[in-house]
Formats: structure tokens, sequence, C-alpha cells
């Protein structure tokens, strides 16, 4: 059995047309039969739409259920991260690595039921300072170093844009990174932000950059795709 998993930073449904519309972003992840998806940048928060017309549309209706990881609460919703899913949820929690005097981050967890069996997921987007992408990143691999009969997938937005990250060196001991061109910006592709890992690492069939006419102006970054067999 082969799952597509779509990692996707999508900016707070903002493309970089200008346009707000998480409709057009549910739709092609449905079209791209997408069975997992990893938001951030997952926005609620707007005082011209009610919470749950954020969720139909980037769920694509019925198609996908969201699981929120939210960071940010205010009045009108909440921002942070989500996960699509066409499988059922066994668990959720959101793990909170927060630094202080920074913009609130976590990690989102999740473990689905696919049709083969259980599904570990981990859905993440880490800060803009070099330190505190430092803490996040080894607050991560601390949790991902026990091992486990359950496959696991880690991706995200993990702002880390060097070539060679010493911080990621724990992550690559653990897991079996699967490299990806530059995601961002979408005009010129510069910055490989956007990551998965996995564990095993021979599950994945592929894994790509989903460079489409859509995806250029959809968000600032593009998806990323994994395909695994299970």
């Amino acid at each position: 059995m082969n799952i597509r998993i779509v990692s996707y930073n999508i900016h707070s449904g903002v493309g970089v047309d200008g346009v707000q519309d998480y409709k057009r972003i549910g739709r092609f992840l449905a079209e791209r039969n997408a069975d997992i998806v990893l938001l951030q940048e997952m926005d609620t928060r707007s005082k011209e739409r009610e919470t749950r017309e954020d969720i139909a549309s980037i769920a694509h209706g019925s198609h996908f259920r969201l699981i929120p990881s939210p960071a940010v609460y205010s009045d009108h919703g909440w921002y942070g991260n989500a996960v699509l899913s066409r499988f059922p949820v066994m668990f959720s929690q959101t793990i909170d690595v927060s630094q202080f005097g920074r913009q609130p981050r976590n990690i989102q967890e999740v473990i689905l039921n696919t049709e083969r069996g259980l599904l570990h997921v981990l859905n993440t987007h880490k800060g803009l300072k070099r330190l505190e992408r430092r803490e996040q990143i080894h607050k991560l691999g601390k949790h991902v170093e026990q091992p486990s009969t359950i496959p696991l997938i880690v991706g995200g937005d993990f702002n880390e844009w060097q070539m060679f990250s010493p911080y990621l060196g724990k992550l690559n001991d653990v897991l079996t990174p699967h490299p990806m061109p530059a995601t961002f910006p979408t005009r010129w592709p510069l910055f490989r932000l956007d990551r998965f890992w996995t564990r095993p690492g021979e599950m994945v069939q592929s894994a790509r950059v989903l460079k489409t006419p859509e995806t250029r102006f959809y968000s600032d970054h593009y998806p990323i795709e994994l395909t695994i067999s299970v």
C-alpha cells in the first residue's frame, strides 16, 4: 500500500498573488490524492471568516479530517500547525518548543491508523533565529531517539537554510533524511527550508518538491511530497 504525504507551509492561505484562499489549496491537495498533509502557518484568526469555514475550505469539505495544533490563540481563532488526514486518528498531542521572547512554536504529534497499521507523524515549524532553532531541533531529536516499531514520518518547515547545518545532525543520526531541492521563495527558490525524515528510510518510494502552476502562486513556499510503502 502506498501513502502520499505532503508538507506545506501555506502562509495563512495567502498566495504570492495576494489572494487569501484556503479552498484552492484544499482542492489542490485533494486532486493530488494526498493521504496526509502536514500544514504550517494555518491561520483561522480572520475577523471576516469563521474558524469552521476555514477548516472546511482547507479540508475540501469532508475529504480530509483536520487535526489542529495551535501555537497562538486569539478571540477570533488560532494560528499554528495542523494535520489533514484521510485515516482515523488514534492519538494527538501538541509539544510546546517555544523559546522565551520569540513567536510560539510547537511539534504536532499524531498517530494514524492506516489500512496497513499505525503510522507515527510529527509536524513542526521551527523558529527564525539560529539559537532558537538549535534548541527546538534538539528537543525534536530527543523526542524521536527512542526506537519504535511504528513507522515514523517527521516533516515541516525547519527554517534552516544552511546546506550542512550542525543542528540537524541529531535527526540525521537517528532517522533517514530525504533531501529536497529549494522550496522558498516560490518566485525564485533559493532555500531548502522544508524537509522530511523517516524511520525506516527504505519505506520511501519517492521524494519531491511539488512545483506546479498552482503551487507557484498559492504560498511563498512550495510543498514537498513523500510517497511511502507500508
